[in-house]
């Protein structure tokens, strides 16, 4: 028992490995050195070696092993689980003992602690979610050999500086109001902390840029969409369409009723609204024209589509032309007439057009780049190294 006691806590004693000569010390040594040298050999072998050969082109367990990494950055799974994990009774047990055992003596040991606790929360999480990513990680992979492939039969070669380009955008995007540069490095030290190396990345930026172009360069005749298709889309009937892409510039009149109504004081409202609308001749002169009938206002309404008017005002709006006014209408203000100072066809909210035009466009292009890749796979060479 004295023996083993003493293996286990004294290394040298007397020139001996614990009771071992020094010569046999060195040999253990090196038996051991050479063992450890193995296993990583081993190991290297192992993360290199083939998985899955698609035509010409290698997929390695490194890759594989690389890209489950990156995957999971962005997993819905990955996120439940460790949700889940910081809200349970026995994580916050886990991160009572894990305190006291270390015994901080600032805030900012404090600080440092639970990042360190986190990330090994955050290690668990993705370790439970391993399997599955790795299975749909293998059939990524697959189809971004097929897609470079593709890209080199059409002639297509996406350059180190697109990759690049695309890269600064993403780190910027996802940075503070930093300079490009900064935030490139930043994302990159993200990645790796991670355990993604940047190579990863750029393989599947690449694969996605290629079959982009690929796609579009195949398809691009065939998605076409004009008006009709977006008024469709946004659940347009034909008349509504039209009233949207009809804009008026309109001066409203008001012809208040007096303080005092009865019959005689309405006729007469309206026999001043008939006889503004005699002499209306445009909106030019529609103030001195106005002007001898002091229960008359006018508001400038500026522009406006059909569809923007109240009923049944847009109705009777829909029909008129640059330069008309509107018989008078009663309303709690009075009598009302509307004078079309212009009358122009337009098109829909181009911010929203535009929306939903590029939404036809993806989803027209996903369809098509979807088939041709099932396509392609079934015609592949995929040899599988289990």
């Amino acid at each position: 028992m004295t023996e083993k006691f003493e293996l286990k806590t004294s290394f040298y004693h007397n020139g001996h490995l614990a009771g071992v000569p020094v010569f046999c010390a060195v040999l253990i040594c090196s038996i051991l050195f050479a063992m450890f040298m193995n296993a990583q050999s081993v190991q290297a072998k192992n993360n290199h070696s083939i998985r899955v050969l698609v035509e010409d082109s290698p997929i390695t367990n490194f890759q594989i092993s690389q890209r489950a990494n990156l995957m999971m950055m962005s997993s819905p799974e990955v996120s439940k689980r460790l949700k889940a994990k910081l809200k349970s009774k026995s994580t916050q047990k886990r991160w009572r003992a894990f305190v006291t055992k270390k015994r901080p003596q600032s805030k900012a040991e404090a600080q440092k602690l639970q990042k360190i606790f986190v990330r090994r929360l955050q290690n668990e999480a993705r370790a439970g979610v391993a399997a599955s990513v790795k299975k749909k990680v293998l059939d990524e992979l697959i189809n971004e050999r097929l897609m470079i492939a593709e890209a080199k039969k059409n002639n297509i070669v996406v350059s180190k500086q697109m990759v690049n380009q695309q890269i600064e955008r993403i780190a910027v995007r996802n940075s503070k109001g930093k300079d490009t540069k900064t935030a490139t490095k930043l994302f990159f030290k993200s990645l790796a902390s991670r355990g993604v190396g940047a190579a990863t990345f750029r393989d599947k930026l690449r694969a996605t840029i290629a079959w982009q172009q690929v796609v579009r360069a195949k398809f691009g005749r065939e998605v076409n969409f004009g008006d009709r298709d977006v008024e469709r889309q946004l659940g347009l009937d034909s008349n509504a369409a039209r009233d949207r892409k009809v804009q008026l510039s309109l001066q409203q009149i008001i012809i208040t009723f007096p303080g005092k109504y009865d019959e005689a004081a309405v006729v007469k409202q309206y026999v001043e609204a008939d006889s503004i609308r005699k002499r209306f001749t445009g909106c030019a002169n529609m103030r001195s024209l106005i002007a001898p009938y002091k229960s008359a206002k006018v508001i400038n309404l500026g522009k406006k589509t059909i569809d923007q008017m109240p009923s049944p005002i847009n109705l009777i709006l829909s029909d008129m032309k640059a330069g008309q006014i509107t018989p008078p209408q009663p309303s709690s203000k009075g009598l009302e007439m509307y004078a079309v100072c212009d009358r122009k066809q337009v098109s829909i909210d181009d911010t929203k057009r535009t929306k939903v035009l590029g939404e036809l466009r993806q989803k027209a292009f996903q369809m098509r780049a979807a088939r041709y890749l099932k396509d392609v796979r079934a015609d592949a060479h995929i040899e599988y190294r289990d």
